[in-house]
């Protein structure tokens, strides 16, 4: 319809072209001529600007429907989350750190790449995970005593499912929730976070939820990690008993956990005894019941299996991406220390040696908006020279404002006339000052570039009052001006 709506425009055009030529070449040939060719122009131009305006557009719609595809698949997320998280990691400085992180997102990566699924089995110690496991298994991979702290780490499975041939599956037993002393919280806390590394995570129970199981489940379900709620011993309960509790264990994980993914099994049944009918008596062991179990894992990973790899992936990739962003703002915060430092010595040796008063002020001003530059620098958010001189000279206006000038020169006085090198050069109050002033404003631009220059709710006077607080701060300033004191001295010693 576009084509045949063109043609026939085209068409129009055309003809009303002949009919103006003709029209003017009755009163003059080459003024028709001249016309026609300038409307010919204008009209290849017109038609090159619409032509552009549309190959734009087409461009555009095709970027857009990429990232709309692009939100839509979490595999792609996925990736481009690994790629952000390894963009972050190339930026430390620190070799052990980065490699660490770089072997995580590397395993990472893999297990997107290969379709390994991780099937986290948590729970209490004794709720029977291990048993689970076994069963699921077919075979006896670990103690299943009820001893609480039975399994000490994170211990790894292959697991093969009947109907299930994408990928590779692991179930990993994890240490016992609530277990007791420092080594039972450590235990603990590496199963929270074997859980977090889960494509599907199972909670075992043999009884309702209690609090100590109820609130690591549901934020680990909250966290969008896909959850099943095993109720394990069932042979334990009479029928109309299990059937109570495991309505109760619906309704409570109702918010977060699909009721069909709430599964009773029997992983480990206990011996009974029996009596034949002879009247003699024989112990039997009832057949392990997690058919249920394995048939619901199986459904959920043909239904959901990618998206559970592709979020679990996205997840831990962030993680390692904000871990990578604390190494660097760590690694930056040190950097910056120490351009302070240097900073800091080099205005009080240039205070020191300055034979002008007051000229000392001026070379102190300079070489602060220099200090600005080099943490800005640190931080990877340059500035001006002009920026850093407005901003250098705002800090020095608020500090004199506030009467931190007056008082660090104050308590440097006392301090130094109460030390022999007080009564030798007392000279030196100007340097010293100037090396903690300068010290005092470097921290502060520290922690403004730090937090992606934004000086607080106070702005910049409530950063200096941060790092400068009149009360109880006479033994630190004083010690300070001490050290200061004996690095000038010294350094003026060992000139020849």
């Amino acid at each position: 319809m576009t084509a045949l709506v063109g043609l026939a425009l085209l068409g129009w055009v055309l003809s009303s072209l002949s009919e103006l030529h003709r029209t003017l070449a009755e009163i003059s040939a080459p003024l028709a001529n001249a016309v026609l060719i300038a409307l010919i122009v204008v009209l290849v131009a017109i038609l090159s600007l619409g032509l552009r305006f549309l190959w734009v557009a087409a461009r555009a719609g095709r970027s857009a429907i990429t990232a709309t595809d692009v939100a839509k698949d979490p595999a792609a997320a996925a990736g481009q989350s690994v790629e952000a998280a390894q963009q972050q990691i190339e930026l430390i400085s620190d070799e052990i750190a980065r490699q660490a992180l770089a072997g995580e997102l590397h395993a990472l990566s893999d297990d997107l790449t290969a379709r390994r699924y991780t099937i986290v089995v948590f729970g209490t110690g004794s709720a029977g995970k291990t048993s689970v496991i076994n069963a699921l298994l077919g075979d006896g991979v670990g103690a299943t005593d009820p001893i609480v702290g039975t399994t000490q780490d994170g211990i790894e499975h292959l697991y093969t499912i009947d109907g299930f041939d994408e990928g590779r599956l692991r179930l990993v037993d994890t240490p016992g929730l609530s277990e007791m002393g420092a080594g039972g919280r450590m235990r603990e806390q590496r199963a929270r976070e074997l859980a977090t590394q889960a494509d599907l995570l199972l909670f075992v129970v043999d009884q309702d939820l209690r609090d100590i199981e109820f609130k690591p489940l549901a934020s680990l379900a909250r966290l969008g990690k896909r959850s099943m709620l095993v109720f394990n011993k069932r042979d334990l309960y009479l029928p109309e008993d299990l059937s109570a509790v495991a309505e109760r264990l619906r309704a409570r994980v109702a918010e977060f956990i699909d009721p069909q993914d709430v599964v009773v099994c029997a992983a480990d049944p206990a011996t009974v005894t029996v009596r034949d009918t002879t009247g003699g008596e024989r112990s039997e062991k009832p057949e392990i019941d997690t058919g249920a179990l394995a048939e619901r894992i199986a459904a959920i990973l043909r239904e959901n299996g990618r998206t559970l790899l592709a979020n679990k992936v996205l997840l831990q990739a962030r993680r390692i991406s904000e871990r990578a962003r604390d190494i660097i703002h760590e690694m930056r915060v040190k950097q910056a220390q120490g351009v302070v430092t240097r900073f800091q010595w080099t205005t009080a040796a240039v205070m020191f040696v300055n034979p002008v008063p007051g000229l000392g002020a001026l070379a102190a001003a300079a070489i602060n908006y220099q200090m600005v530059m080099e943490i800005a620098k640190v931080f990877g958010a340059p500035v001006s020279l002009e920026a850093a001189k407005r901003m250098a000279g705002e800090l020095g206006q608020v500090m004199l404002k506030m009467g931190v000038v007056n008082v660090t020169t104050n308590i440097l006085g006392k301090a130094l006339k109460a030390s022999i090198v007080g009564y030798v050069a007392g000279g030196a109050i100007e340097a010293v000052a100037g090396a903690y002033l300068t010290k005092l404003s470097g921290e502060a631009f520290t922690d403004h570039f730090a937090h992606d220059q934004d000086w607080g709710e106070n702005g910049m006077q409530g950063a200096i009052e941060k790092r400068f607080q009149l009360e109880g701060q006479h033994e630190f300033v004083a010690a300070f001006i001490k050290e200061a004191a004996d690095r000038v001295f010294r350094r003026r010693e060992d000139r020849p």
